[in-house]
């Protein structure tokens, strides 16, 4: 055997293992990261959850959906579809009554503290809070939280778009023949893949974009802190109060009973 022949066998098997390792490494971490996508997915839902219960008990405590939405605007929050999706969010957020003197100063106490709930959770969801790190106990990692799952999605797209085009496998075939002429040759004569094969094998082993909106999780607004904004939130339980105190006697029973 000449010794060249020898050289380029050689250096094609190499060089196919090297491409197939590539190959199919990139793809496996493709679907890892995005079965690990769809698993965070599921958390930072949970939080969307627990924040929405909040948004629809601090709702329910102001009595009246209009009054909700002028009090964000005071505080220079777009209230937008809040109101309604809080509404959607099922049973409401319930914690303890809270004490106070009067009726009034029970009332004002509970809606200061379902503020404060309000405003932590969604800040949770949106931005992440530390918690444990499930690999390693003794760490500190921030939670899954809407923003980073926007950008997990974002950079998920990106690689998506990178392995398709540049590592589609009809490319892939074809820098291997290109490699072995003779292959190539008898393939020709034997009747190779069509354009229309390529076509469909690159489209059943093509990877699909991440859709971050059809999860519909919904952008909250982070609001400040309680200090900003107790007078204006003051205002608005005297209002209730003021007109609409049965419906918010019955609403602070409801989320405050057993």
């Amino acid at each position: 055997m000449p010794e060249n022949k020898s050289f380029m066998d050689d250096f094609y098997s190499e060089t196919m293992t090297e491409m197939a390792e590539n190959f199919f490494t990139r793809r496996r971490e493709l679907e890892t990261r995005m079965e690990g996508f769809a698993r965070l997915s599921g958390e930072v839902r949970s939080y969307a959850v627990k924040a929405l219960r909040r948004w629809r008990t601090f709702c329910m405590l102001l009595a009246d959906d209009a009054r909700t939405a002028g009090f964000l605007r005071r505080i220079g929050v777009d209230p937008g579809e809040i109101p309604a999706i809080a509404n959607q969010a099922g049973e409401p957020w319930h914690f303890k009554p809270q004490f106070a003197l009067t009726a009034r100063g029970r009332y004002r106490k509970s809606v200061r503290y379902a503020y404060r709930a309000l405003r932590q959770a969604t800040q949770d969801y949106m931005e992440g809070c530390y918690g444990t790190d499930p690999k390693n106990p003794k760490k500190k990692i921030v939670l899954p939280n809407y923003f980073a799952l926007r950008d997990m999605a974002e950079q998920i797209n990106r690689e998506v778009a990178t392995v398709n085009t540049a590592q589609c496998p009809s490319s892939v075939l074809s820098y291997a023949k290109s490699l072995d002429p003779s292959a190539s040759e008898r393939e020709a004569v034997m009747g190779g893949m069509v354009g229309e094969d390529v076509c469909r094998l690159d489209e059943s082993m093509a990877f699909h974009p991440v859709d971050f909106s059809a999860l519909e999780l919904p952008e909250l607004p982070v609001l400040p802190p309680l200090d900003d904004v107790e007078d204006a939130l003051d205002e608005a339980c005297c209002d209730a109060y003021g007109d609409c105190r049965e419906a918010a006697q019955r609403a602070l029973a409801y989320i405050t009973g057993p």
